[in-house]
Formats: C-alpha cells, structure tokens, sequence
C-alpha cells in the first residue's frame, strides 16, 4: 500500500496534483474518438471508438501519451472490458513504451480479439518500462468498419521481479543463438555487437532491460519477422490456439467456399479442433463441389501453420505440398499428419486461392503449399511478403526468441521473398469471389 501510494503521488506531482479526464486522439482522420474519466485512477477511463471506415489502413484506433518517468524500470499494467458492437472485425489493447530513438517495448492483445456478437470481454496487458523509456503510449484498436466501447480502462504500476536472470545473461544467450541460426545472420557485424550490447553494467540490471537490446539486433536482421515474446506472452502461445475469426465454409452451387483464419499459438488439443473442424467442413462440400474450391487467405494473417495445413490435406494431397529452406540451403519438407476427419481425396480438384495484404506469415505458408499446384490459380493482391519460417527458442527468463531462419518454398522450390502475387490482380472495385468462380467454372 505505501508504494501504491507513493507511486500516485509521484503521478500526482508531475501532472500537478489534480485528476482530469485522459485526453483520446484518432490514429487517422477515420477514427471517431470519445471517453471520459482517468485511466491512472482506481475507476478508469471509459472510451468509445467508432469508424465507417479504414481507408488506406490496416486499422482505426484511439491513443493517448503520458510522461514515463514514473513508470521506468517497472512494469505497468492496463486492464479494461472492450465490446464491439457491431463491424465484421475485432479490437484489441495496446501499450508501447518509446525512447529518444523509438519503440523500446510493446504489447498487444490482438492475439485474443474481441469481437462483435461475444459481449464485453476484459482483457489486460502488462508490459516491462525499461529504463530509457521518455513517453508511454497506450489505446485500442479495431481492424474494420464497426463500434467499440471500452469500459473501466485502467493503468497501474508495479515493481518489476527479474527471478535471478540478468539483462547481461539475456543479451549473451540471444546474441549467441541469433548469430548460429537466423537465416540473415550475415547482415551483423557480430564483433561490433557483441563489444556494444555485453557491456558489464548489464549484469546488475533484470532480464526485462535485455528486450530492447536484443530487438535491436533483430532490427539488423531485416527479416521483418523475427520477434520476441515476453514470458507471460510465451505462456499463452503454448497454452492456446485461438483463431482469429472462425472457419467459414458455404456452398455455391456446384462450388464449394472454405474461408481459413489464422490460428495463434501451439495448444495441441486446440489445433486438432481446428484441423477437424477444417476437414469436416471440406468433406461436407465435397459432394457438390463439382466445379472445384475457393480457398479464401484473405484474412489469415498467421500463428500456428500446422493445424492449417493438415486440415486443407484433402485438396493440397499427400504428396510434396512446400518445404522450408535454411541459409545453407538445407530444406526440410513439409509434412502435415493425416487425419481421419480428412478421408476424402479432392487432389485433383481444381482450386482458386484467394490472397491480399492481410495474407502473412503463416498464412502465407498455406498459399505457398498451393503453389505449383495443378489446377490452381490465385486472385487477389499480393501477400505481406513474410513468406518466411520461424522457430521458438526459449529465453533464460522464460520468455521467447522467435527466429527467422528459412524461407519458404513451393513443391517446384521457388522461394517469394517479396510475398506471393496472384495472377489474377483484383482491384478494390472488383469482386475476387465472383472472379474465382467465373474462372473455376
């Protein structure tokens, strides 16, 4: 309680000693913004964020800053319940900790999403301020048209706990494994980061001031997909699998429509649900598909390849579907495990894959396993060009390094360094559904 107390007062102090209402402003001109009450007080802030539309973004969002010297070297907490209320999208919260020369730390809950339909969900974020931190940052985001209204937003500070691991001891194993297995390793002078990063005063500091250090090295990379997962964030990628919207899956006539989401995290019994789920959708089309399959990648902007790729068995075959391939050119193919829920065998069948911006990582693995594919054709935009595999290496205070260290490539061997460009470009004007079944029939 004394520290709770000191740390309002230091709050109190530095904003003048009276309480107001926090301040929200849009991300862009889309975003219609509202809210009253104080996040750093015990009731919160309530806000409302609207949009009819994107634009030329990914997302609208609501953000508001504020003077992080009371909060460095601890680790803050943001807490609220966000409802959407209406919109085909999801919301999410976010916090950023920002230095002299940029992001320092970031967290984000967009791994869960709250959509419409599902009632208030609260959702929290913690999130480490590392010393060099000058502005904290914090809001909420929602990646389509729609409504969403947050309730009861609250940030509080405490003290951050190392468990016996140094900042010294993070930068060392990071550096080390980066050096042995990232695909781009050969971008980094290594001597000059080990004599810049390593320094002595490291070894006094806790594990959560090696983030920073340790992004930057990734920054050098220029892989735009190694990342890094807190330990609490680490935690809820191997303990769930939650996709980012669900299966969606119609007939059209003598077509069948299978819209496949991405899927973050590892949770084993979670991604069998997933593939199942994927396959028994597929084997209830089967018999009136005649003309073939949409397969719709629009939306799937990634997590856990796997469930994806064994639950589209039935039409990408049993066969060579994709592999990835390391910096010494060593490939490793790709072998989903069969199912029994995917028992019908539609390998012949032709295919229209659907692809645009949103498609990535992951869910570019999946377009990449229907390239070179017989009869199958692409409509849409260009994917993120994340076409890349990562893999998990654990930090020593329990959190992440996720690590670039291959390319994909298709069943001929062609890698898409700059993402896969469909051969059917659809402008925004023009309908990629209905151009996929012009040509499937």
């Amino acid at each position: 309680m004394k520290c709770r107390a000191a740390f309002l007062l230091m709050l109190g102090l530095l904003s003048g000693g009276a309480s107001a209402d926090t301040v929200w402003k849009g991300t862009s001109v889309n975003s219609i913004t509202s809210g009253t009450g104080d996040i750093l007080e015990d009731g919160g802030a309530d806000l409302r964020l609207s949009a009819e539309s994107t634009g030329t973004e990914k997302f609208v969002g609501a953000i508001t800053s504020m003077d992080a010297r009371p909060f460095q070297g601890r680790e803050v907490r943001l807490a609220g319940r966000l409802l959407v209320e209406d919109g085909a999208g999801s919301a999410a919260l976010w916090v950023r900790a920002d230095g002299a020369n940029g992001r320092l730390a970031f967290a984000s809950s967009a791994g869960a999403p709250v959509r419409a339909g599902v009632g208030a969900q609260a959702r929290e974020l913690r999130l480490y301020i590392p010393s060099g931190t000058t502005t904290l940052k914090l809001g909420v985001t929602l990646d389509s048209a729609g409504h969403v209204a947050v309730q009861g937003l609250v940030l509080t500070a405490e003290a951050a706990t190392s468990g016996g691991v140094s900042a010294y001891d993070m930068v060392e194993y990071a550096l080390t494994t980066i050096r042995a297995n990232a695909l781009n390793a050969g971008n980094v002078d290594w001597s000059a980061e080990e004599k810049a990063r390593l320094a002595p005063a490291l070894k006094s500091l806790p594990a959560q001031e090696a983030y920073g250090s340790i992004r930057a090295v990734l920054d050098l990379l220029a892989d735009r997909h190694s990342f890094l997962q807190h330990p609490r964030e680490a935690d809820a990628y191997r303990q769930t699998a939650v996709a980012s919207r669900d299966i969606e899956a119609r007939q059209m006539q003598d077509i069948g429509y299978v819209l496949v989401p991405g899927l973050r995290g590892t949770e084993a019994s979670a991604g069998e649900a997933f593939t199942s789920q994927l396959c028994e959708q597929i084997e209830r089309l089967a018999p009136t598909s005649a003309k073939g399959w949409i397969v719709d990648l629009r939306q799937n902007t990634g997590g856990n390849m796997w469930p994806m790729l064994s639950g589209l068995q039935p039409l990408l075959g049993n066969g060579n579907i994709g592999a990835s391939r390391d910096r010494n050119g060593t490939a490793t193919a790709w072998r989903p495990e069969s199912r029994r829920a995917c028992g019908v065998d539609l390998s012949s069948s032709r295919v229209a894959v659907l692809v645009g911006p949103k498609t990535a990582s992951s869910g570019e693995a999946v377009a990449v396993a229907f390239r070179a594919r017989p009869g199958t054709r692409f409509f849409g935009q260009p994917t993120a060009g994340l076409a890349t595999a990562n893999r998990s290496y654990p930090l020593p205070d329990g959190g992440a390094l996720r690590l670039t260290r291959a390319v994909m490539v298709d069943r001929s061997g062609e890698a898409y360094p700059d993402g896969i460009k469909p051969e059917e470009r659809v402008s925004s004007d023009q309908d990629a559904i209905d151009m996929a079944a012009a040509w499937l029939r």
